[in-house]
């Protein structure tokens, strides 16, 4: 079984080695000197410690999010049609901050109104997972219940702002350790452990054969629902901790505000390939990815760029990311 498993692993690493450098590739040259450019053109307060801290909460929020969704696209496959996707995170987050900012307006202390968040958003990932391993196609399945945790969020907030403040959300959003801020050490733990549990382990192992060849996975024993069902809560549990940490970087929970992030996670997420060896979506990658994206979305913003422009690049960038993706499926077929 293990020699049949690590066949379909290692298969995708074998047929890329020889090969001229993909489009994912020249995307992530292209995005390594924009950033040198930002470092040595750019703003002086660039590379101020002040703006790092900044940079690296900003990141923190949709690099967390983003390792779920990764971790749904390493078990379901990178087809975005057919395999791992997950629309609901960014709704999810906003509903989860939302939840955790009206339980702590009521009195209930920081640490266990970031609990009650978290519990509904894997609620819904439970949801998703159920869903997808019943046969439900995972991006309408996943765009059904987008738009139910939007609503909810709209029906909790009543469509307003819910401010917070003390304890927990004080501390997420200006503590520093050794120079980083706490949200950002949350992102590294999280990032670690799902580098060594999907790098390191028969389940990530297992995980990617489902994802990359689920009838060969399937021959050599694996259930491709157990995985899948797993991926989906979670992404969502990740996705209501994401939320948790921008309603403490905002100070309130703001309506809406988790659709808005949903095109930065998709991003880090697939932009991870460009961090990967093997051009693969990794765990590791998607925080690299995190903090490349807000590093080059803080420092267009210093430069002056327009933020339509700087949604309209980060756009761009998903379009060209999903065009190595297919590209490469089409020459492994």
């Amino acid at each position: 079984m293990s020699t049949a498993i690590a066949t379909v692993n290692d298969a995708p690493a074998r047929s890329a080695r020889g090969k001229k450098p993909s489009l994912a590739a020249w995307i992530s040259y292209a995005g390594i000197t924009a950033v040198l450019l930002l470092f040595v053109f750019g703003s002086p307060f660039f590379l101020t410690a002040s703006n790092v801290a900044t940079i690296l909460t900003q990141a923190s929020v949709f690099g967390i999010a983003g390792v779920g969704l990764a971790i749904v696209i390493i078990a379901g496959g990178d087809d975005v049609l057919n395999g791992g996707i997950d629309l609901s995170t960014g709704a999810v987050a906003g509903l989860s901050g939302t939840v955790t900012a009206l339980a702590a307006a009521a009195g209930t202390p920081g640490l266990l109104a970031v609990l009650y968040g978290v519990l509904v958003a894997t609620a819904i990932g439970v949801i998703n997972g159920i869903s997808v391993t019943l046969g439900l196609r995972p991006l309408l399945a996943t765009l059904a219940t987008m738009g139910v945790a939007a609503s909810l969020e709209l029906v909790f907030s009543q469509n307003l702002k819910t401010a917070v403040s003390g304890g927990f959300f004080e501390a997420a959003r200006g503590s520093v350790f050794l120079g980083i801020p706490l949200a950002a050490w949350l992102m590294i733990i999280i990032g670690a452990a799902g580098w060594w549990v999907y790098g390191k382990t028969s389940w990530g192992v297992n995980s990617y054969a489902v994802g990359q060849n689920p009838t060969a996975a399937q021959v050599a024993g694996l259930d491709p629902r157990k995985y899948r069902l797993a991926s989906y809560v979670l992404s969502s549990a990740l996705a209501g901790l994401a939320g948790t940490l921008l309603v403490a970087r905002l100070s309130a929970a703001v309506p809406g505000i988790g659709t808005q992030i949903l095109l930065d996670i998709i991003l880090v997420a697939y932009m991870s390939m460009i961090f990967s060896r093997r051009r693969l979506v990794s765990v590791v990658g998607t925080v690299l990815a995190a903090v490349f994206v807000a590093a080059l979305d803080n420092g267009l913003t210093l430069l002056g760029v327009a933020s339509q422009w700087v949604g309209a690049a980060k756009g761009l960038l998903i379009l060209l990311v999903l065009a190595s993706v297919t590209l490469r499926g089409r020459k492994n077929q």
